[in-house]
């Protein structure tokens, strides 16, 4: 076993900079607060910023960040920021309003405030703004370390496919443009009439398909991106932590460590009667597949981080098997 400080050392040994980190794991098992040692242990190396998606909110409670929408440094080399749908999704979905207005002239019918509502709360919607965050969080030049606290495991898996969807969308339009682009070109020469040499919506088609290439490139890049997934020794957490790693296996994505968190000790577990499936469900957490990423356990810990300080302690807890 490896422990405390070096444990996080020895998972993060060759990352490169300008590296992405994402904490993935079912509600309520301490996603925030392994995201928050991560982003301690990359501030002793570079420029960080933890970036937390997670509509709960929890850093704000656990940091006492003022404010969301607002990049705030907790310490030396360490930002923080929280994300709130709500006035983005607002702000995007006016955007969509009005383009479709200006598309669409049967939609005058309706009020510009319910077009706005009807797009807000259109399926897919949310993760649509996810991934906008997300795009802009890779472009990020200036930081060093990017660490990203997912909202549930569900939403996150919908937000990390949906490039690789948009891609096969894309292609099947960017065709189906370029075959009516084509026409019409054939139409307007044999009449003689001028010709545009470029389409406005050919290229914008283009211009999207390879935005979602290059974030979905990252996406499965070893040097840009690495994947946490956090559970606790519990039936479901586990169960949804496997469902993780297929996921992220599956989209190229890779996983470079499980963590299992809140550990009881052993004599706790026994005194309160789930000393055997605490057991039975770090065997299952240990044997899941995820193509030599590491293991870490961090020990069971009586409350949630108030302050950095607190969360430092908690690197303590941490130990890697192997």
């Amino acid at each position: 076993m490896i422990k405390n400080k070096e444990a996080y050392y020895s998972v993060l040994e060759d990352i490169p900079k300008r590296h992405v980190f994402v904490t993935v794991g079912k509600g309520g098992v301490g996603k925030t607060t392994v995201s928050i040692l991560l982003s301690l242990v990359l501030s002793e190396r570079g420029k960080t910023l933890l970036a937390s998606l997670d509509p709960a909110k929890h850093l704000l409670e656990y940091l006492g960040i003022p404010k969301v929408l607002k990049e705030v440094e907790v310490k030396s080399n360490l930002k923080i920021i929280q994300y709130d749908i709500d006035p983005l999704a607002k702000r995007v979905s006016s955007e969509y309003a009005t383009l479709l207005k200006q598309v669409v002239p049967g939609l005058m019918i309706l009020s510009l405030e319910d077009l706005v509502n009807a797009i807000r709360h259109a399926p897919g919607f949310e993760e649509e703004i996810f991934l906008r965050i997300l795009e802009n969080l890779y472009n990020r030049k200036d930081i060093d370390y990017i660490v990203i606290d997912t909202p549930p495991t569900g939403i996150t898996h919908r937000i990390f496919n949906l490039p690789r969807l948009y891609m096969f969308w894309l292609e099947k339009l960017f065709e189906l443009r370029s075959k009516i682009v084509s026409l019409r070109y054939s139409i307007a020469k044999s009449m003689g009439e001028k010709v545009e040499e470029r389409d406005p919506v050919l290229s914008r088609l283009e211009n999207l398909r390879e935005r979602y290439r290059t974030l979905y490139n990252n996406i499965k890049d070893t040097r840009r991106t690495s994947i946490f997934i956090v559970t606790t020794p519990e039936p479901l957490p586990v169960y949804e932590a496997e469902e993780s790693v297929k996921f992220f296996n599956q989209i190229g994505a890779h996983v470079r460590a499980i963590v299992i968190n809140k550990i009881l000790p052993e004599d706790v577990a026994k005194k309160l009667g789930i000393s055997e499936s605490q057991k039975e469900n770090l065997e299952k957490a240990l044997s899941i597949s995820c193509n030599k990423c590491r293991k870490l356990f961090i020990r069971h810990h009586s409350k949630t981080p108030r302050s950095l300080e607190e969360a430092k302690e908690l690197i303590n807890l941490t130990e890697l098997t192997g």
